[in-house]
């Protein structure tokens, strides 16, 4: 796989040119440029998604440029699992030599909710970087799409001029969208006194791919981290693991790992099973794919049968994805969103229009496809009975959830 180096790629946190292009998805629309209007230009950049066969790391090639993530809407907001942050928060409070009068520094706004809870604890040292003062952000509207690509070892040492050094960092769910992970994990180093600890939080995206969830992939997160290869990927980094977590949730599990600078350490590469197993993950996943979109356009055929109508629940990016990867915009009528700021726009790339709730039993909906969490799915399902008393049907599109289409 990796005699003829030049078709492939360097990968995008160790850096090695060892990125094998699995499949390619072809132009995609930016899932946050919803559309004012059906006719008309649309912006879309190729969806490619590749694996490095050093270190197994599933992530996209040729990323959409940051500037281009940018969302012209400033409603738009993405809700991270908290359900664990006072275990993690009491999990913190017990390191040795994290002392109340510590300093501890965050990344981003996602990390609000856990400084709150670390002050509920008595650490009163705490900030987070400002995007304008501390980054030279002037966008206000620039959120973790431009973050990301600014943290490096640079701007974090100008940092320190101003702030100083930290004896804790945090950066949740950031790690992620970064285009040049190296850069960004060398940049958090830096904002460290020694011995510091840096908590850095992604999601697991095992059990995804494992199930072959098409709705995975989305153009701001730039790798997908299993447990195996987050784990794996920070000791290449050079940071020593001194807490691992694992906290579970129904549809994607949170991974938290609670590392030091490792000063002198060697490289750690993953062992050969481990590899060959990251290695297979990759490759069952792209191959389930054509496979899925026909028993899915299968499935909503059925429903679309003598005139039905089949609605999806949820305008983000989830839905965005799925129906564009799969092909399915000619199978769904129109998207169903009570965000009241989503009403009357129209879905990226498949230009279907959202509707609000009231259109299932409106417009004799027969298949109401559910892109939402766990808890929201029971949430709507519970909401809707009339819909369900009618002869309705609620289905979601995450293969683990228990409402999963079945086909």
């Amino acid at each position: 796989m990796l005699s003829d180096k030049s078709n492939l790629a360097e990968c995008c946190l160790c850096a090695r040119r060892a990125v094998q292009e699995l499949m390619d998805f072809g132009p995609q629309p930016v899932c946050n440029r919803y559309r004012r209007r059906p006719e008309g230009e649309e912006y879309k950049h190729p969806l490619v998604l590749g694996q490095c066969g050093v270190c197994g790391l599933l992530q996209l090639l040729r990323p959409v440029p940051s500037q281009n993530l940018v969302s012209p809407y400033d409603w738009i907001a993405y809700n991270e699992p908290e359900g664990h942050l006072d275990q993690l928060a009491d999990i913190l409070s017990d390191l040795p030599g994290l002392m109340e009068r510590c300093v501890i520094a965050a990344i981003s706004y996602k990390d609000d909710s856990l400084l709150r809870r670390l002050k509920d604890r008595g650490y009163r040292y705490t900030w987070r970087l400002d995007a304008r003062r501390d980054l030279q952000i002037e966008d206000a509207g620039a959120s973790i799409e431009i973050i990301q690509g600014r943290i490096g070892p640079a701007s974090t040492i100008r940092v320190t001029h101003s702030r100083g050094r930290s004896d804790m960092v945090i950066s949740r769910q950031v790690l992620e969208h970064s285009h040049r992970m190296s850069e960004y994990l060398a940049g958090l180093k830096n904002l460290l006194y020694p011995g510091g600890y840096v908590v850095i939080e992604v999601p697991d995206c095992a059990r995804a791919f494992d199930s072959g969830d098409a709705a995975i992939l989305w153009e701001e997160h730039i790798a997908y981290f299993t447990p195996e290869t987050f784990q794996r990927n920070l000791a290449i980094a050079g940071f020593k693991l001194v807490r691992y977590e694992c906290f579970p949730y129904p549809f994607e599990n949170s991974l938290v790992a609670i590392v030091q600078v490792e000063e002198h350490g060697e490289k750690i590469w993953p062992d050969k099973k481990i590899l060959a197993r990251e290695l297979k993950r990759g490759r069952n996943f792209v191959r389930g794919l054509a496979d899925q979109k026909k028993k899915v356009g299968a499935f909503l055929r059925r429903y679309k049968t003598g005139g039905g109508k089949v609605a999806l629940f949820g305008a983000g990016h989830l839905a965005c994805t799925y129906i564009n990867i799969l092909g399915l915009a000619d199978m769904i009528d129109f998207i169903v969103d009570d965000h009241p700021k989503k009403r009357g726009l129209f879905m990226p790339g498949s230009r279907l229009p959202i509707l609000d709730s009231a259109a299932l039993l409106a417009e004799k909906v027969n298949l109401c496809l559910l892109s939402l969490s766990a808890e929201s799915e029971d949430k709507v399902i519970a909401r809707h009975q009339a819909f369900v008393a009618r002869g309705g049907v609620f289905s979601s599109i995450n293969p683990s959830s228990r409402h999963a289409v079945k086909m």
